[in-house]
């Protein structure tokens, strides 16, 4: 499945001039980024498939809409019990990683559209790992939910403020959590 799109791929799947599709871009109703200055517009498959939902525009132009979720944990055994849980979900495309330098390999390979990410990872505190998704602009608008047995009330509020989608104290319900993931996407 294509990861990211260009303009003239854009306006050929929608059978409009590439002047269009620049335009929406540059209106911003299409949010797209350049990777470097001189570089081609890209626009994310998590971009066109929100503004395919905006416009009544079947998804299936760009291979459907099945929601690609990267649980990072560096418990294996919590994983698999993630994996388990969501993996008879039709919706869903599931992959893991259980360290932060495994999470980075898999972001840019699997471009999930949300990450359920442990706070507390062996080789990188979650809050950093978070921090360089948020400046990543192929990642633009990845929801990622926090997850931890640590954390204090005290400590869950300041997460939520720095942007992530949501949090979950360990242990918790998996049905609550497909629920979340279901609602935001």
């Amino acid at each position: 499945m294509k990861e990211t799109y260009t303009i003239p791929e854009i306006a050929k799947l929608l059978k409009v001039s590439r002047h269009t599709v620049y335009k929406w871009v540059k209106k911003g109703y299409l949010p797209a980024y350049q990777p470097s200055q001189n570089a081609a517009w890209r626009v994310t498959r998590r971009e066109l498939s929100k503004y395919f939902n905006e416009h009544n525009i079947p998804k299936e132009v760009i291979g459907g809409d099945r929601i690609k979720i990267l649980i990072v944990d560096d418990d294996v055994n919590f994983a698999r019990s993630i994996l388990r849980s969501l993996g008879d979900v039709r919706e869903f495309d599931l992959e893991t990683a259980h360290s932060g330098f495994s999470a980075g390999v898999q972001l840019m390979k699997f471009s999930p559209d949300v990450i359920l990410l442990d706070i507390y990872l062996g080789d990188i505190d979650g809050r950093e790992l978070f921090e360089r998704i948020k400046e990543n602009p192929e990642l633009n608008g990845v929801k990622v939910i926090g997850m931890s047995g640590k954390l204090t009330e005290n400590e869950i509020q300041p997460l939520l403020e720095q942007g992530f989608y949501h949090f979950f104290q360990k242990p918790f319900n998996y049905e609550d959590l497909k629920n979340i993931i279901l609602k935001g996407l």
